[in-house]
């Protein structure tokens, strides 16, 4: 009895103390894989995609350009654009697509939010998230969501900006390529769909796509040609008021 307290109380320690980007996906679920799918609408869960591995780990992030690929934790410098990757999936059989099976493999109402930290102190780490939510056509009231994070790391201290217009979705529909709104950044996120952005998602993998947006980074540290413009300017300024006053005293002067 002792041991199994002893236990409970290093794995209860161990949670308490881990560090931040550990805890990342959530939440604990049911998993599955491209040989078993689910048999009912469910987000990212299959452990074996051939195009990303572990579905659970779906907010990535990189330099842009680079040609490196995706990650899940990198070091931003100020000055460089990065791009923000996020993959959804239908992890329904489409056997559960139709009417016969109830549509029980249709996603509705799905939405994604993201959020990153406007800014940074050198050192600082801090958390792009993601968060995919839906509803099934069978309960219309119980919202479902899983989440993810990836970790970035600021060389000095910088703000981010969303570069306007670069959130874009990805798939094989014809919402292919369409410009999400900005409702992204927002706690009730944006619709994400196949053909069209009204929240309906299929399962299958044939209905999967990713979401992919832009992040500016900028240093907070003035520039020395920026510093010396301003002493410029500011010695200019002395300079032409002296001069005026000369003027002024020289006038006087010549007038008495």
């Amino acid at each position: 009895m002792k041991l199994k307290y002893i236990l409970l109380s290093i794995a209860i320690t161990t949670f308490l103390f881990m560090p931040t980007s550990a805890l990342a996906w959530g939440p604990d679920r049911p998993t599955y894989t491209n040989q078993s799918p689910a048999d009912h609408a469910t987000f990212n869960s299959i452990t074996d995609n051939a195009a990303v591995g572990d579905e659970r780990d779906f907010v990535r992030i990189e330099e842009k350009n680079s040609g490196r690929p995706y990650s899940s934790k990198i070091t931003l410098e100020a000055g460089k654009q990065y791009e923000v990757y996020i993959y959804y999936h239908n992890n329904a059989s489409a056997t559960y697509n139709d009417d016969k099976h109830n549509y029980a493999g249709v996603a509705s109402d799905v939405r994604l939010a993201s959020s990153f930290p406007l800014q940074l102190a050198a050192g600082e780490e801090g958390e792009v998230s993601g968060v995919i939510s839906w509803t099934t056509l069978a309960d219309r009231n119980t919202k479902q969501e899983v989440w993810d994070e990836a970790w970035i790391t600021a060389t000095e201290d910088m703000t981010l900006h969303y570069v306007t217009g670069s959130a874009k979705i990805y798939n094989g529909g014809n919402a292919n390529g369409s410009v999400l709104s900005t409702n992204l950044f927002s706690e009730q996120g944006t619709y994400l769909g196949y053909n069209e952005l009204n929240g309906a998602v299929p399962g299958c993998d044939e209905y999967a796509g990713q979401v992919v947006y832009t992040i500016q980074t900028e240093t907070t540290k003035p520039s020395k040609s920026g510093f010396n413009k301003t002493i410029v300017i500011s010695l200019a300024v002395t300079f032409v008021v002296c001069l005026a006053i000369i003027v002024c005293v020289i006038v006087k002067n010549r007038k008495n």
